[in-house]
């Protein structure tokens, strides 16, 4: 495995003082502007995104396989923390939230609890189903992105990005079936449908990225799902290089040359693909 210390500082400087002498700064990079988006090919797989406010505990109860148990907590109070699991699913945890999950899914279903609020980009697997458990409704998922929020008093809200998702009550097991466009919330024990026209909705939990010892496969991947640019490791082995570094409203070309500077990579743009590969 390739491990460096990249300085990210000294590549961040590096970086603006190319953008500002060139009159790059606050400038919409128009190399990518007008290229049409590429998604990658693992990106095929249906994803699931779930976002969940903060002094709520949930849990995805599931067999109890004896696994180790992980924790991953965001103490930072102004950026989103990435981290991708090993089924492929990516979590934003917002400040002040901790996620805990198993080393590896091993059982019928994942299973992970979380304090806090997160947004989930989870990987569609039919055989282990994902189900979110709340205090006053369970949400499974048919193979979708939305976000969800609970309070500790019992309010549920949910909104729907792609495809759809099942809800239901679990008191009186009344359900409602939510497509893209839709929203639900609970209310004086019930459930509500209605239409969601805010297409900002996610944008929050993208801006602001922080990934910590995340390898450049894992970080490149987040960045393809977000972006409308499809970049590129070169290398098995560069792909497991790992890396600290945080993102604040960059386009993907700059990100791109975050990286490349921080661990002296070569970086290439050939058409609608950058590609990042060792010197």
């Amino acid at each position: 495995m390739l491990r460096k210390e990249p300085n990210t500082d000294l590549a961040w400087s590096a970086l603006y003082s190319r953008l500002e002498s060139d009159s790059l700064l606050n400038k919409e990079d128009h190399i990518l502007k007008h290229r049409r988006r590429i998604l990658p090919v693992y990106w095929a797989a249906a994803c699931v995104i779930a976002l969940i406010s903060a002094t709520v505990v949930f849990y995805f109860h599931a067999e109890k396989d004896i696994t180790e148990q992980l924790t991953l907590q965001n103490t930072d109070s102004g950026n989103i923390l990435v981290k991708t699991l090993g089924d492929g699913s990516t979590i934003y945890l917002a400040s002040n939230a901790s996620l805990s999950y198993p080393k590896s899914f091993t059982g019928s279903k994942r299973e992970v609890s979380l304090q806090g609020e997160a947004l989930f980009d989870i990987a569609k697997n039919p055989a282990k189903p994902f189900l979110i458990e709340t205090e006053k409704v369970t949400v499974r998922v048919l193979g979708t992105a939305f976000k969800v929020k609970s309070c500790g008093d019992g309010k549920f809200e949910l909104a729907v990005q792609r495809g759809r998702v099942k809800v239901t009550e679990k008191e009186g097991g009344n359900s409602l079936e939510v497509v893209a466009g839709q929203s639900v919330i609970f209310v004086g024990n019930h459930l509500y449908k209605y239409l969601n026209t805010d297409k900002k909705l996610f944008e929050h939990y993208t801006s602001k990225m922080r990934f910590k010892d995340e390898t450049l496969e894992n970080i490149v991947h987040v960045i393809n799902q977000n972006n409308d640019s499809f970049v590129v490791l070169k290398g098995n082995l560069l792909k497991t290089s790992r890396l600290n570094v945080q993102f604040c409203n960059n386009n993907v070309n700059e990100m791109t040359q975050i990286i490349s500077l921080a661990l002296n990579l070569k970086r290439e743009i050939r058409q609608d693909t950058i590609y990042i590969s060792q010197p």
